[in-house]
């Protein structure tokens, strides 16, 4: 039997990416031919060229080529993917006085992310007292912050005076005002104030104005027990059994002589009387004035001395 054709391609162009072949077809037993065909182009057959991957900050991208002519085939992107963060976690601690930082780590590139922590802020204990007040000074407090050992300071104010009950140190009489005097016992300070005069009747006087009072303030109205025992002591207010006139000059209570001599005029007995209590009169009014004074300077010094310290 016949054996057939047996048809092969013979390409007169060959086709390609982009333009089509041409090609006869012949026999290889007889040499027949089908004639001239066409074949379509083939396209391109991309390849990867080049290729960036994305990282976490930084997009990546692929460049393409025909692996048949080496034609482009163009670029395509992929975005930065971002970190991948783990935990925070602290590097320094907070404290009082400085803010703390904490910090976290990308688990993909290792990049880190820095955070401030907050001051803790101060926090103090009790106050305690670390310098009494006095009269004089006031007072210091203190309290001190647990965590960084820094103190925070407050005044106490002074304190009032101690005074004692008071001493008359001049009895008044009708010619002129008595004294009364009060001393602190804390500090030792002390002040004075007038007692008013003996009334002509020789009746007890107003009591002398309290050591907290202002020195111009008027004394107070009610009786002064320890001025008016006084008054009593020194004879104010006895009346002579005499004539019935009362002596208010703040001498012994008159006897039965001193009646008898006052009657018959004894003019130089009575002056040595009156210069004997005027001699008086003067060393008790002058003695305590003397006192105050080296009181005062003492005081003085003594505070100078503290401050300096």
């Amino acid at each position: 039997p016949a054996t057939g054709h047996s048809w092969y391609k013979y390409y007169t162009k060959e086709p390609t990416c982009t333009t089509a072949g041409e090609y006869y077809t012949y026999c290889r037993n007889c040499s027949a031919s089908q004639g001239r065909s066409t074949e379509p182009a083939t396209d391109h057959f991309w390849v990867t060229w080049k290729q960036v991957f994305a990282t976490c900050t930084t997009p990546g991208y692929t460049e393409f080529v025909c692996g048949d002519c080496g034609a482009d085939g163009g670029t395509t992107t992929t975005p930065a993917k971002g970190h991948s963060f783990g935990a925070w976690f602290t590097t320094t601690q907070a404290t009082c006085m400085e803010e703390g930082m904490q910090k976290r780590e990308c688990a993909t590139c290792g990049a880190t992310e820095s955070r401030g922590i907050p001051k803790t802020g101060h926090k103090f204990g009790a106050w305690f007292t670390t310098t009494q007040a006095t009269c004089m000074e006031e007072g210091i407090q203190t309290r001190e912050c647990t965590q960084c050992s820094v103190t925070e300071r407050r005044g106490i104010a002074k304190t009032e005076h101690a005074w004692n009950e008071g001493t008359i140190v001049l009895a008044p009489t009708t010619e002129q005002e008595g004294v009364k005097e009060w001393v602190c016992t804390a500090c030792g300070m002390v002040r004075t104030r007038p007692i008013p005069k003996l009334t002509s009747g020789g009746t007890t006087a107003a009591p002398a104005a309290s050591p907290t009072a202002a020195p111009t303030d008027t004394p107070a109205a009610s009786t002064d027990a320890p001025a008016a025992e006084t008054a009593d002591k020194n004879g104010k207010g006895e009346k002579t059994g005499g004539k019935g006139e009362k002596t208010g000059t703040g001498e012994t209570p008159a006897g039965p002589d001193d009646a008898q001599k006052n009657q018959k005029g004894d003019a130089p007995e009575k002056a040595e009387k009156s210069g004997s209590s005027v001699g008086r009169v003067l060393l008790l009014t002058l003695l305590p004035l003397l006192l105050i004074a080296a009181v005062v300077v003492l005081l003085l010094v003594r505070k100078k001395k503290a401050r300096q310290d």
